[in-house]
């Protein structure tokens, strides 16, 4: 596992912090308000990194997930605990925190729109820095254990011996702030080639 500080994870919170303004603005566009993206860490990790990132192997979780087409193919997988994935939905929607209580029809649209976009970005920020060519699918709303969503992602990846890049994610607009972990696992090739740049 790569640590803080190696050229590879140095590359990846470049493309991320990218990422994290392009969505931003988009949120912000959406919602007509300022909607302020931050990604206090990234780094390379396992499953049991990324169930831990939102709560354990059980946790319920709720999410969005694209998967990638172009020049390479992967996966991008933005996670939340339920009840923080409902605070986004009020975030969102424009409502007082707590007011969403399950994840209804409402919900489940809100939150795969804020992958899409959150997942869009990234993706956009990628092909920039590697030059490839990335074209993420329309989003998937998620939800299950935190296990089960995570090996689902890993089980590909982990096969071709690549790496998968934890990218934690915080939301912030006046009324307060919740956070995610966004999850992206290209396939090596293309790890391989930030490396390179990164080097």
């Amino acid at each position: 596992m790569a640590t803080p500080g190696t050229p590879i994870v140095t590359t990846l919170t470049r493309v991320a912090s990218d990422g994290a303004i392009r969505a931003g603005r988009g949120l912000s566009g959406l919602m007509g308000q300022e909607i302020t993206i931050h990604v206090p860490s990234v780094r390379l990790g396992t499953k049991a990194d990324a169930c831990d990132a939102v709560g354990g192997p059980e946790t319920l979780v709720l999410g969005a997930y694209l998967s990638l087409a172009g020049d390479i193919t992967g996966h991008v997988m933005l996670l939340f605990p339920v009840q923080r994935a409902l605070d986004c939905v009020d975030l969102m929607c424009g409502q007082e925190k707590g007011t969403t209580t399950e994840p209804d029809e409402l919900a489940f649209s809100a939150v795969g729109e804020l992958g899409n976009i959150v997942g869009s970005a990234f993706v956009n920020a990628l092909a920039d820095e590697t030059n490839l060519i990335l074209h993420p699918s329309p989003p998937s709303v998620v939800s299950d254990m935190a296990i089960a969503l995570v090996e689902s992602v890993y089980a590909e990846v982990l096969s071709q011996g690549g790496d998968v890049v934890m990218i934690d994610t915080v939301f912030e607009d006046s009324s307060g702030r919740t956070a995610g972990l966004l999850i992206v696992a290209p396939d090596p090739s293309c790890l391989d080639r930030l490396r390179e740049l990164a080097a």
